[in-house]
């Protein structure tokens, strides 16, 4: 086996890790498509892989994040889409957290709840649209080459990271 990820319910899961979403092999109008499900209105950014926002209709290469974000002021869902190799697409589906933080831990709770249903809403959309063998929960995707995987992995890593 080329990877090894904890299960989801493991007690010391960390969803920073880019393990709480899904890999899809489809095109980025499709994506759009998918993110229309889940979010109202949005505004679709380009970002590459050092952060810099790049003009809008630009190409995109791997290790690019597509950010389709909501259109209100506070605290707005966001789904990120990462190309990650050919037109695989690692997804993953976040809310600006308050700077203060949340009030409580249960409305930390519901706003992971929500976020795991946006999820789920759009790898059932997806799995419609392309088919149950283009779209995998990423603790169960592999990449073809063994030498894509470390990359993919470092990519996934990274975008996690930043946008947790």
């Amino acid at each position: 086996m080329l990877i090894q990820y904890k299960p989801a319910m493991d007690e010391h899961y960390d969803s920073s890790d880019g393990k709480d979403g899904i890999v899809v092999d489809t095109s980025l109008d499709i994506l759009r498509k998918a993110a229309k499900r889940v979010l109202y209105e949005y505004i679709e950014s380009i970002i590459d892989m050092h952060g810099e926002v790049r003009p809008a209709g630009s190409e995109i290469q791997t290790g690019d994040t597509v950010l389709f974000e909501e259109k209100i002021r506070n605290y707005p869902a966001r789904v990120i889409a990462v190309k990650i190799i050919r037109n695989f697409w690692y997804l993953k589906v976040t809310s600006e957290t308050p700077k203060s933080g949340y009030p409580s831990g249960r409305d930390a709770m519901k706003a992971a709840e929500m976020n795991e249903q946006k999820l789920r809403i759009l790898e059932r959309f997806l799995i419609a649209k392309v088919g149950a063998d283009h779209v995998r929960d990423v603790r169960n995707w592999k990449p073809d080459l063994k030498g894509e995987a470390a990359d993919v992995l470092g990519l996934i890593g990274n975008v996690a990271k930043r946008y947790s």
